[in-house]
């Protein structure tokens, strides 16, 4: 580990380095303009605006990413839209699909094999596709009908260690904004929404990634104190639980637990761990802690309960979000700034300097750039032509 004064490392402070999605990685005026120019060309495209049905496709972040952004996507452009994993799509969906059907297939680096082979499947049912990537070079952006290029500039930056975790960040912050973008583009084209309306919002997306330094200036401390409790108590599994818009979240959440330190992250929908993991809290204590997503919105009602019924049964509870809740253990503040729909652009921020600080106790340079299998599970692997329909 460095010695470095000026390494979040050994000055157990990460809050700088989240400036750098914004600045030096995430350029987020040019990717802004490069997203919306892309858009607009896509409702150009008779298809994509006249789609009965949309449904997103990808794995790992991208998959979130669209789990978080469906409810905005649903009530703003007024489609019918799912969301799949890209073999439950590739596999089980593709025989199904119908006229009027639009696939959104998400992949940051556009190699991942699994979406590709969900493109492929689809352009041979003729259901048209729009490609959501990082990367005009790879495979995907030639497959598909459109391409949705979300940039995100790492050229120069270090991502060695923890900064890789950073850039990681800047792509979901990218893909997020890609999706949300959509949604608003699809919402003004079906007369759902006001310009007046939609203008509000993408301003009100613009504050939420300015306001990431102050989010993490305020919940840094909170997040260090945690990681040391946990470190010092051994937690091996961290339960995150949302709804939602945060449903999604609460999966990305998880991810970075065993991606970053590692540590067995596991998300879970709010209202089901009532139902399962809460007998393994009556078990395990605080040895278990649970990570609760609760914004102000729909859902912060039932979060607090939870979250006191986690206190009841002798377990570790930590709300993420503005406020006190009844039996918290600990808290990661977020200070209120967005409408519920879009609290994913920021709700993951307060989680990943907790798994900064994680990796930092253990040891640890989280995300390392290189697996062991050199990416063969993700970018290798069979690629179907055909599936077989099922009756």
């Amino acid at each position: 580990m460095s010695n470095d004064s000026s390494d979040p490392r050994t000055n157990g402070s990460f809050t700088g380095d989240c400036r750098a999605p914004l600045a030096a990685v995430l350029d987020y005026s040019s990717l802004a303009s490069a997203i919306d120019e892309a858009l607009d060309g896509a409702v150009t495209e008779p298809w994509l605006v006249k789609a009965r049905r949309v449904v997103f496709t990808s794995s790992g972040d991208g998959l979130f990413a669209a789990r978080s952004v469906l409810p905005a996507f649903r009530r703003w452009s007024g489609v019918t839209a799912e969301v799949m994993s890209a073999i439950e799509f590739a596999r089980y969906e593709t025989p199904l699909l119908d006229s009027g059907d639009v696939l959104v297939a998400i992949s940051n680096s556009g190699s991942s094999s699994r979406t590709r082979e969900a493109v492929a499947l689809a352009r041979d049912r003729g259901t048209p596709v729009l490609g959501v990537t990082g990367s005009l070079d790879g495979p995907l952006a030639a497959m598909v009908d459109r391409t949705v290029h979300r940039p995100v500039r790492s050229a120069g930056f270090d991502v060695s260690g923890h900064r890789r975790a950073i850039v990681h960040m800047a792509e979901y912050f990218a893909t997020l904004r890609a999706l949300y973008g959509l949604a608003l583009r699809l919402g003004l084209a079906h007369g759902r929404l006001a310009p007046e309306a939609a203008d509000e919002t993408r301003a009100d997306i613009d504050r939420a990634v300015a306001a990431v330094p102050e989010v993490a200036a305020a919940t840094e401390a909170h997040a260090r104190a945690l990681a040391e409790r946990l470190h010092a108590q051994g937690t091996d599994t961290v339960w995150v639980l949302g709804a939602g818009p945060n449903r999604g979240t609460a999966e990305y959440c998880a991810a970075k637990f065993h991606e970053q330190v590692p540590l067995n992250g596991v998300p879970q929908d709010l209202e089901e761990w009532a139902h399962l993991q809460y007998f393994l809290t009556l078990s395990w204590g605080a040895r278990g802690p649970v990570l609760v997503l609760a914004p102000s919105g729909n859902a912060r009602d039932r979060a607090e309960e939870v979250v006191a019924g986690i206190a009841r049964a002798g377990g570790f509870a930590v709300t993420v979000g503005p406020g006190e809740a009844t039996g918290e253990a600990a808290r990661l503040e977020v200070p209120e700034h967005l409408p519920e729909l879009l609290t994913p652009l920021l709700y993951h921020v307060p989680v990943q300097l907790l798994v900064l600080h994680l990796a930092r106790l253990a040891g640890v340079d989280p995300t390392p750039i290189r697996r062991v299998d050199d990416y063969e599970l993700i970018r290798g692997g069979i690629v179907r032509d055909r599936v077989v329909g099922l009756i």
